[in-house]
């Protein structure tokens, strides 16, 4: 190909979690690679996708909001197909359901190759569980199909050539959350208090990060003298809200929505906590590790393989305040142990999980794909 290749990513969220942050950063280093990448995502009138956009401008060759309504608006789809033959994609890399179904008669056209990243199927609803049931059913016509995780990778293999399944670990951009701020910096911007233990939360506010047991935890009296910070948005914030409110927690429990100055929250925090009772490869964990911060999770999705347990951070069964209550006393009441653990864990995320050896692998699938 005398010409760079042509990539186009394929978007429909609801807001800027670690499916989009991964893309971001994905699309970031593929450019620097020497990729033409174009970035689409359709809209459906929620401003969700707003974020991402921003985030690749300047990345991205081209960047593109596709108006969307319904499951399957005819209109997206000419629009789409439009800018793909406008700007002669070689390839479209679809990220969650939506986007897979809208490129994959394109594929079999013969108009793109395609490769989709599955990051994890949601099931809590009946109609997530059909759009997971289609997903994985269609997955066999990509040209390669990657996996985030190996629960994820084992799943695609019941659906899929073994020959066209990839696994590829998220990764971060390790200088962007290398710890800029001393803890007492981070806590006077962020108008806490010097002296109190702050406990933190970042991600999405929904059924699957468990912040129902974490909540339930930080009514013990153990943990009487923390501060805790819930960064994010999603469905479960007016349940969490009641929930804090009916705990008594309104004063310990600080909710500070969407933010993009997560590396100085990091920087705040004594330890970092995931409660989730599902997880794929969590972005948010190589993020506060990569910060220096110790972390405690639950031994779902791929913790098991990214935490180095009593070395990099804990390792607690999901949905058990009473375990999550115990690691936390554990890491507040020495903070020698806690600090020692959070310069093994930012070690470990640089020399494992940066955000390059991640885009060096999607190249050379993108470069299979397209023989």
């Amino acid at each position: 190909m005398t010409r760079p290749m042509r990539v186009l990513h394929l978007l429909s969220s609801t807001g800027f979690h670690g499916a989009e942050s991964m893309t971001a950063e994905l699309v970031r280093q593929l450019s620097i690679l020497g990729v033409e990448i174009h970035v689409a995502a359709f809209d459906s009138g929620n401003g969700g996708n707003t974020e991402v956009l921003q985030a690749v401008e300047g990345h991205a060759r081209g960047v593109v909001r596709i108006p969307c309504q319904g499951p399957l608006d005819r209109r997206a789809l000419a629009l789409m197909n439009r800018y793909i033959d406008e700007q002669h994609i070689d390839l479209v890399h679809s990220h969650k359901y939506k986007t897979t179904f809208y490129a994959m008669p394109g594929r079999w056209a013969g108009r793109y190759r395609l490769v989709t990243t599955y990051h994890n199927w949601l099931m809590h609803t009946r109609a997530l569980r059909l759009y997971a049931f289609l997903d994985k059913r269609l997955a066999r016509f990509n040209d390669a199909a990657i996996a985030v995780s190996t629960p994820v990778s084992t799943e695609l293999r019941r659906f899929v050539t073994t020959s066209k399944v990839h696994q590829i670990d998220n990764g971060i951009d390790t200088q962007h959350f290398a710890r800029q701020w001393s803890k007492a910096e981070a806590r006077e911007a962020l108008g806490l208090s010097p002296t109190q233990a702050v406990i933190g939360f970042v991600g999405r506010l929904s059924d699957e990060k468990g912040l129902p047991y974490l909540i339930e935890a930080l009514r013990d009296p153990a943990l009487a003298h923390t501060h805790t910070l819930l960064t994010g948005e999603g469905d479960a914030r007016p349940a969490l809200e009641a929930l804090i409110q009916q705990a008594g927690l309104q004063d310990r429990v600080q909710l500070l929505g969407n933010r993009r100055d997560t590396p100085l929250i990091y920087a705040a925090m004594d330890v970092f906590v995931l409660p989730s009772v599902l997880e794929a490869f969590p972005m948010v964990l190589l993020e506060a590790m990569a910060c220096g911060c110790p972390v405690i999770a639950t031994d779902v999705g791929e913790v098991g393989r990214i935490i180095e347990p009593e070395r990099t951070g804990l390792i607690v069964p999901a949905g058990n305040p009473p375990a999550l209550i115990q690691a936390l006393s554990r890491v507040l009441s020495d903070a020698e142990w806690g600090k020692r653990m959070g310069f093994a864990g930012a070690e470990r995320v640089c020399s494992t999980y940066s955000s390059r050896a991640m885009a060096e692998r999607y190249l050379e699938v993108y470069q299979h794909s397209l023989r």
